[in-house]
């Protein structure tokens, strides 16, 4: 079985699901905390959160997010700017479930073994931000960093989160090559980046993953509704 896991992105205080990760593309959705409780009520337990503007050093919607983690959901995941013991120790102390975190390991490795050593793997979500030459993108997927299979051999989490930066949006479908990448993960696995149909989710489930986050599929396409893939 495959779980779906619906995803709110923020920026300057709104809810938004960008293209390729853009700004100034794709929807702007409204109050993230209303659309959060929505999402809750229509029977979701797991969330995806994204904070842009932290991811791109650019501000931060922390209340929004401490809002958020006291919903109700069994589990929410929260990502974007977190490069510090400080942010991801506060991030915490709001009932976040998990950190997600791409950057830090692979600019700052000490301090994200120190990160690790504070809060503990099982609080840890890595995330795979990748384009189609197979390399990483970190800092809001403004830089190019190592090759997705370094980064996976070289640290070790609860899971790891394949993104596919180049269809993040597009609802054009998955990246095929992602299921070469994750044949060494025992971990959790989960993967954003295009899902657009019910087929997208099937194949996910046949690759081996646990979870699909979706977003643009879910205010905008066919997969409202759907919470899980047998």
């Amino acid at each position: 079985m495959i779980k779906i896991i619906p995803s709110i992105d923020i920026s300057e205080g709104k809810a938004v699901k960008r293209i390729k990760g853009i700004r100034g593309t794709g929807l702007i959705l409204g109050n993230p905390i209303q659309i959060a409780y929505k999402i809750y009520e229509e029977g979701y337990n797991y969330l995806h959160v994204v904070d842009l503007d932290s991811a791109e050093e650019l501000g931060n919607n922390e209340e929004i997010i401490k809002e958020i983690c006291n919903i109700g959901f069994r589990w929410v995941q929260v990502g974007g700017g977190i490069r510090d013991v400080n942010k991801a120790e506060r991030l915490i102390s709001y009932d976040c479930s998990a950190l997600v975190i791409s950057t830090l390991p692979v600019k700052k490795p000490k301090e994200y073994k120190n990160l690790e050593e504070k809060i503990g793997k099982d609080k840890i979500l890595l995330s795979v931000d990748y384009n189609s030459s197979g390399y990483i993108l970190i800092r809001g997927w403004r830089e190019k960093s190592i090759r997705v299979i370094d980064f996976i051999l070289s640290f070790d989490a609860l899971g790891y989160i394949f993104t596919y930066v180049e269809n993040e949006g597009t609802r054009r479908g998955i990246d095929p090559n992602v299921k070469n990448y994750i044949l060494k993960i025992n971990n959790i696995k989960e993967y954003a980046g295009g899902i657009g149909s019910i087929e997208d989710l099937y194949k996910l489930k046949e690759y081996g993953f646990n979870y699909a986050i979706i977003g643009m599929s879910f205010y905008k396409g066919p997969l409202r509704g759907v919470k899980y893939v047998y």
